[in-house]
């Protein structure tokens, strides 16, 4: 059976969305699948580029290709769910969000090119409507971003969770004086509401934050502003190897992100036997943190937040609540085996 994953690449970025694909192009290999990886770059700015970019993959044909037929594709998202196949199926991480919950929010992208930013937002509802409707069946990464499509485009798709990259090599060693946020250092992020969180907390608590993006300088210069500079270590990029230690020696994890589509942090932190703190706002997360079981569910205020983090320090809840997180996520039935079952059902 050929299959094509199609892919949207932001070049010399790669993120949660990269190892997803690259993890699904990877076992279909195992499973002997003739599995070939397109990948286009895309670029948002100025509007007109993703109008561009849109076209480019809506001209692509996968029906054949060197007068071989390809049995099907997998697309992901915006825009590679616009290339043209009779048997496409979606498996989708996210939309253009700037043109949904995004909009006319800061995070909007869109909003500073006026009218024509408005005109882009309204072919791109019209693109997602087309490429969309065309596919056999649309999963999503998570029952967030689900929502989001009914509640947009009134498209159903179903949750469809897969294994977090490193799957059976996360482990717990101990619960240290540090609270971890790895993730890319973005605004939608938030990194900033756990520097700001430490001012609130017992100064023996320390927060150590991996990751890199556009926000990196800021949350560094934050973190002398608020005083806190001497407890926060920004390691930036950390091999894997390293990410495991951070995950398997922290007390907690803290992931605080904007409405996240679902977030491998989480299931991540789980994994290693760690309690999340997230927030009301959080998106994805709220799927998998329970309230005072496997972690706390904070207001989005550093105040909040700090109480959340002293209540697990103080009453010695990590270990317990990180067990529990860790019975939660070995119930999900997260396997490889199970997520390709579900896509290739429907081109059969």
């Amino acid at each position: 059976m050929k299959i094509a994953i199609c892919a949207v690449q932001v070049p010399f970025v790669k993120g949660g969305a990269e190892y997803h694909f690259d993890n699904l192009y990877a076992e279909l290999l195992k499973r002997d699948y003739d599995v070939e990886y397109i990948k286009i770059p895309f670029k948002w700015y100025p509007p007109e580029e993703i109008v561009n970019h849109a076209l480019i993959w809506r001209l692509l044909d996968l029906s054949e290709s060197n007068g071989m037929k390809i049995d099907g594709v997998i697309a992901q998202k915006f825009p590679s769910y616009l290339v043209r196949h009779p048997n496409k199926v979606v498996w989708l991480l996210h939309q253009h969000r700037p043109a949904y919950d995004l909009a006319h929010t800061e995070m909007d992208d869109l909003l500073p090119y006026g009218k024509l930013g408005e005109i882009v937002r309204q072919k791109i509802y019209k693109m997602d409507y087309l490429g969309l409707n065309e596919a056999r069946k649309i999963y999503t990464n998570s029952e967030n971003v689900a929502r989001r499509l009914w509640r947009y485009n009134r498209i159903a798709g179903e949750p469809l969770y897969h294994p977090p990259p490193l799957m059976g090599q996360y482990r717990c060693e101990s619960y240290c004086d540090y609270i971890f946020y790895p993730s890319r250092v973005d605004a939608i992020k938030r990194q900033d509401l756990a520097i700001k969180c430490l001012q609130h907390c017992n100064s023996n608590i320390r927060l150590k934050i991996a990751g890199t993006g556009p926000h990196l300088d800021y949350i560094r210069s934050l973190a002398k502003e608020c005083g806190v500079d001497d407890r926060v270590d920004i390691l930036g990029y950390v091999p894997e190897e390293e990410l495991l230690d951070l995950y398997a020696n922290a007390a907690a994890v803290v992931y605080v992100p904007i409405d996240e589509d679902m977030g491998y942090v989480t299931l991540e932190a789980f994994l290693s036997k760690k309690p999340v703190i997230t927030c009301t706002d959080s998106g994805g997360p709220l799927e998998f943190v329970e309230d005072s079981v496997n972690g706390f569910i904070a207001a989005p205020s550093p105040e909040s937040i700090a109480e959340k983090v002293q209540q697990l320090f103080e009453n010695g809840l990590c270990e317990k609540m990180g067990q529990n997180g860790y019975r939660k996520v070995s119930s999900m039935n997260l396997s490889w085996d199970n997520v390709i079952k579900k896509l290739l059902e429907p081109m059969q």
